[in-house]
């Protein structure tokens, strides 16, 4: 379940597109982040069937409930698809726009688990692609008007925190003197390609989000005094950079978001985020 904080990203337009007055459109944000939440549920579990033997040879997800024999593979192939229904049932009543979204979602998911995540590059450009789904899941859903500054930020961003991730494994395989990193398709010696997109993903994210601010929050009226959301940059560049010193040090053990909800120091940057927006309104 901790995996649906990444869902959260469904709220993201709710607010950047400053619709959080209307309880209609956030009561549909709700229902879609618990419909998404559902359908996130299912592909979790048919990614992990997919990914059983390689799971039990890592040091972390041989501990997931499949890997682990906690729960028998049978539970997930029935759980699955139920899920699966009731997530696109309920979703289809909500907005054809969203299901739509939500059903893309899924084939991307399937197409990643069952074989995309084994193709190194490729495999975190999906993962980045998932994320900005989710945003695009989140503007479908209240009928907002789609943006190009938050869909681009967003790709280039997650692209980010997706190599962060992946260096890890390539890093400790090229340490271990592993040669290659199970199911991956990746190789120790890789580190070099996943550090420098990585980071170079990361600072374009941070270009693109200092663009938008001089040329369309800044004079777009909706904020009393714009300025202060020049410290949302600084406040995500310092988190970046700190991811990725972790990353480098094979310290980061845990997916870049999941960490950042278990971390104090990306809590409090997250803090002067929502501060700082709240000042600029």
């Amino acid at each position: 379940m901790h995996q649906w904080s990444k869902n959260l990203l469904i709220f993201v337009p709710l607010f950047v597109g400053h619709a959080y007055s209307s309880l209609a459109h956030v009561f549909a944000v709700a229902e879609g982040f618990a419909l998404t939440c559902l359908l996130a549920s299912a592909t979790y579990m048919l990614n992990d069937i997919a990914d059983l033997e390689a799971d039990r040879q890592h040091d972390v997800k041989r501990l997931r409930p499949f890997a682990s024999g906690d729960l028998p593979v049978a539970f997930g192939l029935i759980a699955a698809p139920l899920l699966i229904a009731a997530a696109l049932a309920g979703a289809v009543l909500l907005s054809p726009a969203f299901a739509a979204a939500l059903a893309l979602y899924l084939v991307v998911t399937l197409a990643y688990s069952f074989g995309l995540k084994r193709l190194p590059l490729i495999d975190v450009f999906i993962i980045s692609m998932l994320f900005v789904l989710r945003i695009v899941m989140g503007t479908a859903v209240i009928a907002l008007a789609y943006s190009p500054w938050l869909l681009t930020f967003s790709w280039a961003f997650f692209l980010s925190l997706a190599l962060a991730k992946r260096h890890v494994e390539v890093v400790r395989a090229d340490r271990a003197g592993a040669g290659d990193v199970v199911g991956r398709g990746y190789r120790g010696a890789d580190w070099p390609l996943t550090l420098s997109f990585g980071v170079g993903s990361g600072l374009i994210s941070i270009v693109i989000m200092l663009l938008y601010l001089a040329n369309d929050a800044m004079p777009s009226g909706f904020y009393g005094d714009a300025r202060w959301l020049y410290a949302v940059p600084v406040c995500m560049t310092v988190w970046l950079m700190r991811i990725w010193l972790l990353s480098h040090r094979t310290e980061l053990d845990d997916d870049p978001v999941i960490f950042a909800l278990r971390d104090p120091t990306s809590l409090l940057l997250g803090l002067g985020v929502a501060l700082a927006f709240w000042l600029a309104l």
